[in-house]
């Protein structure tokens, strides 16, 4: 007889400025192309909220499985932003590495912690575009940025989408941090 598998959810939600890399982020990660409209695909902006989920391997009998609520960056689809991190606990809070935090950075923190966010996973992508140096000065400004407005960074896990690099460190950081939740 199989082993009887259950199987466990959770929900995240992208923030961060515009361009620097959700949509790309998620799928890297899902292998889903979370911008479904035809528009989005053509201008490569996100205008509306997009979905994708990334499945674990069953460990100890229970499968994970994590859905992912891409929304858009751009200051104009702000209200979109808002409908998608609505009831989120934990965000996937995207800095590129190449900018660090820009004015979408900080109202889109700020809209988590007004929303009750408390707690992020930092993904600083681009960061094949920069220095090791320039990745560590982008972090510290994320994680002062973060504690300014009380919101605990979990983990950074610098990453670039195109490549893939540090694409499976941020997966097994997801499920360390999330499949208990």
């Amino acid at each position: 007889m199989s082993p009887v598998i259950t199987t466990s959810y959770c929900t995240i939600a992208t923030a961060g400025h515009v361009d620097h890399g959700k949509t790309s982020l998620i799928k890297a990660l899902t292998g889903i192309n979370p911008d479904r409209l035809k528009e989005e695909q053509e201008r490569q902006m996100t205008t509306d909220l997009g979905f994708a989920h990334l499945d674990f391997e069953p460990k100890d009998n229970v499968k994970f499985v994590l859905g992912f609520i891409d929304v858009p960056g751009h200051g104009k689809f702000l209200k979109n932003m808002l409908a998608g991190v609505g009831g989120i606990e934990t965000a996937l809070f995207v800095v590129a590495a190449d900018e660090g935090p820009m004015p979408q950075t900080v109202q889109h923190l700020k809209i988590l912690s007004l929303l009750g966010v408390r707690s992020c996973i930092v993904a600083l992508t681009k960061i094949d575009l920069v220095s090791e140096r320039e990745v560590a000065a982008a972090a510290s400004k994320v994680k002062e940025l973060l504690a300014q407005y009380g919101v605990e960074l979990l983990a950074t896990y610098p990453v670039a989408s195109l490549s893939g690099k540090g694409i499976d460190e941020l997966k097994a950081g997801l499920y360390q941090h999330l499949n208990a939740a």
